[in-house]
Parts: structure tokens; C-alpha cells; sequence
């Protein structure tokens, strides 16, 4: 009796470090935008690898170096593939004219799919999706460790998306720093102006992005809605 309870309390130890080192791996994989390490790895094709995790997977698109994390339940990732240009534009499968700069907005994030792009039927379609993911990617402020205003608020910094090295990417510029306000259902961005805070506008959508966000895989999101309620 005495070794059966030594073995169970071994087992339960076990699964409390395993279940521990779990978390870490998945909170270090989602905030640091990388392969977890407990995990197995495949190739699905020439532009993606997945990893599986105990509780979720990992793909990594090779065309734009990003991460993105889902469950067992969702479908293999569909990466961004190589697009090609013609004087700074792609040309979909129903001829329409997508400008670099605003193709990798789609793409590069995931919030819009190889196939959605060849989808899109015309150029009021294109300027839909781009104000979806360019309003979404504000969204994605950073917060600043233990730095606040002197009036009390924490200092954010706001992505610009904008040309790196021939490439568009959502890029954090330390020195436009914003301020973060928040209470119990809603946060603010204000601006940052000597040392003080004002101006704070609650983040929401409006009506244009609510009504066209679904058309994108944004629509999979947990809690998207709430960016839409007044």
C-alpha cells in the first residue's frame, strides 16, 4: 500500500512539473512570437512547419518568419505564399491589382488568407480588408516594462506599419511612446506629452470595420466582438 502511494504521488509531482513547464512554454511561445520547446516538429510543406505542442500547435510560414498559434481543432495554417510583382503590384486570379504594400498588410499577420486574396472581386474589396487589418494592427500596442506618465498612466508604444528593408511590416518606434488607460470592461490610448497623459479615446471600432472584419479570419478571434460594442 505504502509504494502504491509513493508511486501516485510521484505521478501527480510529475504531472504538476510537466503541467508547469507546459505553461511557460506556451506564455514564452505567444508573447516572445517563437517555436515552443516542448513540442514534435514537421514539415507540411515548403512554407510551412508545424509544431505540436501538448495542448496546441504552432505553424511557422517561412515566407513572412511569423508564428501562429491554434488548437487541435483548427485547420493547418494556410501561410502567405511568394507573391510576385509587376511595377510594385500583384495581380490576383480575378485580375485585380493589389499594391505591395498593402498585400503584405493582408497577408502578413494571417488576417487574410492566400485563397481570401484571390477572392477579393474588386478594388472597393481591397480597400475593405486593408482598413480591417490596418485598424486591427493599432490595436496591437506593446506595453513598456514598469514605465508610467507622471500622472500615473503605463506607456505603451503603437506599431507603425512601414517599409523595412524592402519589406512592409508592423515595426515599434521606443521613441513615440502613448499612454494606456483601462477600467473594467474597456481600455483607452491617449497621448504623451511631456511627461503627462490626455486625450484618451476609448479603442473601438466603427461601423465601416464591424461590418467587414467577418469577411477575414479575424472573425475566429476570441472576444473580436467586444472591439465592436459601444
Amino acid at each position: 500500500m505504502k509504494k502504491l502511494k509513493k508511486v501516485i504521488i510521484c505521478i501527480l509531482i510529475a504531472l504538476f512539473v510537466i503541467g508547469i513547464l507546459v505553461f511557460f512554454d506556451y506564455f514564452y511561445t505567444k508573447t516572445n512570437n517563437s517555436a515552443p520547446k516542448i513540442s514534435l516538429k514537421e514539415e507540411l510543406d515548403e512554407n510551412t512547419t508545424v509544431y505540436k505542442a501538448i495542448f496546441y500547435r504552432v505553424w511557422y510560414c517561412k515566407s513572412n518568419k511569423s508564428y501562429y498559434i491554434g488548437s487541435y481543432s483548427d485547420k493547418d495554417a494556410i501561410c502567405p505564399k511568394n507573391y510576385s510583382y509587376d511595377n510594385g503590384y500583384y495581380t490576383n486570379e480575378l485580375g485585380v491589382k493589389i499594391s505591395k504594400r498593402d498585400l503584405q498588410l493582408l497577408t502578413n499577420d494571417g488576417i487574410y488568407t492566400s485563397d481570401m486574396i484571390e477572392q477579393l472581386q474588386n478594388d472597393i474589396q481591397v480597400e475593405n480588408a486593408v482598413y480591417v487589418a490596418y485598424n486591427y494592427g493599432l490595436t496591437k500596442y506593446k506595453e513598456e516594462d514598469n514605465k508610467k506618465s507622471s500622472d500615473g498612466y503605463k506607456l505603451v508604444l503603437v506599431p507603425e506599419f512601414k517599409e523595412v528593408d524592402e519589406d512592409f511590416k508592423w515595426v515599434y518606434d521606443e521613441t513615440k511612446e502613448s499612454c494606456l488607460k483601462t477600467d473594467k470592461t474597456d481600455s483607452y490610448l491617449g497621448t504623451y506629452v511631456e511627461g503627462q497623459c490626455k486625450d484618451f479615446k476609448k479603442i473601438k471600432m466603427d461601423k465601416k470595420w464591424c461590418e467587414n472584419y467577418t469577411n477575414s479570419t479575424l472573425v475566429n478571434e476570441e472576444n473580436i466582438e467586444g472591439l465592436c460594442k459601444e
